[in-house]
């Protein structure tokens, strides 16, 4: 465990060595893709950007954690395929805004089966931004992912691509984006089945399925422009994916989506229709939840402004009783912000305001609330807001570096407010908070980059952070949301060279009053890739990833220790013109391991420790080319 002394040790290098060392040097602004810290004019300071560019974005919907884990980000698969969820610094979830050319997308699935991430496409991706501050309209209380599709051009643009996995993980994907003279059309279709592990075990044998069925997905979109009017539509479905962490799976889910912007204005909504239930597992009690999810947005370079209305069903039926649970009462959230920043030589300073407003629509469901918080009422105002500032410096020719502080506050999740669920045979019921307050986050971080390594320290202490707790009430066990006051501390570091790649990262996170442990924080990993010369088109990579033990666990919410696992990839590509052969093998060594964040806190986690795909072949074909 850290000492107190040590963790007071890293909050002030965090806060006062950066403007030290930068003291008397010549400050210049740092212009690159990869380098943390960098500005855009007129408006944009961004975290890290990873682009086409730098990196060759995967095919696969379910590969885009390598990208992200080596910019301090972690994904957590959730599911047999598509469900990712975003981690980084401790934060989780509803933490992170994730956002696609400006748009937010919300789950309809409480369990968020339909996490946010699944809605990109990455042969229409031209870049993602990456950052962990409060520098942005749309930040949320950790920071934002942002992807952005490619411009439209009147060149010609073809872009395919065609995934087969084998052995552990049998799956086949193949998607295209086509492009000419200001249109784009994309569409894609995946199919496959759960995974097994390294002992071979299938989801059957593990998670009382009834047999190893085939999920689906199905998603199109069609983009033009006129003049300076971009307009676009989309349609995406998935079909039975399969969710062992959990007690039931995704059955159907329907997003339709539109938006049309005008310049650098844009005007978007997205619908979801979700249904999940039991009916994959064998002898499991009936349940189902049918959701919906209605976002409409109007966002700008200095303006956020966005409605949602979020509804969900639970049903629950065994031989005793049948329970209806309305499980999100018709939640509404209408929330707006205005964003200012300046940008002065090597000084960018910015800073938001904004309200957010939810109310329910089905008022009766109060009462099953106020039973375990008295005060709680159908509506609640929180204000946002966000101040910070940024300062770049230069030490050396090959080094440079990038100071950070900024105080950011956001409301709380719409669940953590007034997700409503009674469960059977004793066990807790979970009922949200209210009057929960918007959490208010202090950070300072401290970056260095030179020669191709860069190093993040980074301290936040977050006053009213929401925390899940467990309650009594008249001898009844209940989950819920409190605030408390927590402080995370931590270090990323990476390095990129020609034949060398290295992220390592590590939090450590408390509440203040009992310095007792919060829950789903990840361990200390690590993990280096040696790559080969390039010769003739081809290349080869050998990875190693190492996860440490987490021994730091909350037991009050019956979270358990998880031990350290290795893995080892390796991988072989081949370009010639515009088409990339790669053939990849995952986990060579069948190494049997389940990560630390396979448990999830919410009314419907299974509870179960859910092993990773065993030793997994995987061939890809991607072609990109222009053609004028």
């Amino acid at each position: 465990m850290i000492s107190l002394n040590f963790k007071r040790i890293l909050v002030a290098l965090s806060f006062f060595i950066p403007p030290a060392a930068g003291f008397g040097q010549q400050a210049d602004t740092v212009q690159t893709d990869t380098m943390s810290a960098v500005i855009e004019e007129p408006f944009t300071v961004i975290g890290n950007r990873v682009s086409r560019t730098t990196t060759e974005f995967p095919f696969e919907k379910d590969r885009f954690n390598y990208i992200l884990k080596s910019q301090g980000f972690d994904l957590v698969r959730k599911g047999t395929f598509l469900a990712q969820d975003v981690h980084a610094d401790g934060f989780k979830r509803g933490d992170i805004t994730i956002v696609i050319d400006g748009e937010r997308y919300h789950s309809a699935c409480p369990n968020r089966m339909d996490s946010p991430l699944a809605r990109t496409n990455s042969l229409e991706m031209a870049s993602i931004d990456l950052s962990k501050t409060s520098s942005g309209v749309q930040s949320g209380l950790a920071g934002t992912v942002a992807y952005h599709r490619d411009q439209l051009t009147q060149s010609t643009l073809v872009r395919a691509g065609l995934s087969q996995s084998m052995a552990a993980s049998e799956a086949g994907d193949i998607g295209f984006s086509a492009g000419a003279r200001d249109y784009r059309l994309a569409g894609r279709y995946a199919t496959g089945k759960g995974y097994e592990d390294a002992d071979d075990r299938s989801f059957v044998d593990l998670y009382g399925y009834g047999e190893n069925t085939s999920y689906q997905l199905g998603e199109v979109s069609f983009t033009g422009r006129s003049g300076d009017l971009l307009y676009r539509g989309e349609f995406t479905y998935t079909e039975d994916i399969m969710f062992p962490y959990l007690m039931m799976d995704e059955r159907a889910n329907r997003v339709f989506s539109g938006s049309l912007s005008y310049r650098k204005h844009k005007a978007y909504f997205n619908y979801t229709d979700h249904l999940m239930d039991a009916g994959l597992r064998q002898g499991a009690m009936a349940m189902e939840t049918d959701a919906t999810n209605l976002t409409l947005g109007l966002t700008g370079e200095s303006y956020d402004v966005y409605y949602r209305r979020w509804n969900a069903d639970n049903r629950i039926v065994t031989p005793m009783v049948s329970i209806n649970n309305h499980l999100m009462p018709e939640v509404n959230l209408l929330a707006g912000a205005l964003y200012h920043q300046e940008v002065h030589g090597s000084v960018v300073i910015w800073g938001k305001f904004g309200l957010a407003y939810h109310f329910i629509e089905d008022k009766d469901r109060i009462a099953f609330h106020q039973a375990v918080h008295p005060e709680a009422g159908d509506s609640k105002t929180h204000v946002t807001f966000s101040l910070g500032g940024k300062y770049l410096y230069r030490l050396h020719r090959n080094l440079s570096g990038a100071f950070t502080a900024d105080l950011i506050s956001e409301p709380p999740p719409s669940e953590n407010l007034y997700i409503a669920v009674q469960r059977p045979m004793g066990k807790a019921w979970w009922a949200g908070n209210p009057t929960l307050r918007a959490p208010v986050r202090a950070s300072a971080r401290s970056e260095f980059h030179g020669r191709g390594l860069s190093l993040e320290l980074y301290g936040s202490h977050v006053w009213d952070y929401v925390n899940l707790v467990g309650r009594r009430v008249d001898a009844r066990p209940y989950r819920t949301y409190e605030n408390v006051d927590a402080v995370f501390l931590g270090f990323n570091l990476s390095g990129d060279w020609k034949y060398l790649n290295i992220n390592a990262g590590y939090t450590w996170a408390s509440t203040t009053t009992d310095d007792s442990a919060l829950v789903e924080i990840p361990p200390l990993s690590a993990a280096y890739t040696l790559k080969s010369p390039v010769y003739r088109g081809l290349s080869g990579y050998l990875r190693h990833t190492w996860n440490n033990a987490q021994t730091r666990v909350d037991e009050s919410l019956n979270e358990t220790p998880t031990p350290s696992w290795h893995r080892l990839d390796l991988g072989a590509s081949f370009k010639v013109n515009s088409v990339r052969f790669a053939l990849e093998v995952n986990n060579v060594t069948n190494e049997l391991y389940y990560q630390h964040l396979s448990y999830l806190r919410n009314p419907y986690s299974s509870g179960m420790r859910v092993f990773e795909p065993g030793r997994t072949i995987r061939l890809n074909a991607i072609l990109d080319s222009g053609v004028n």
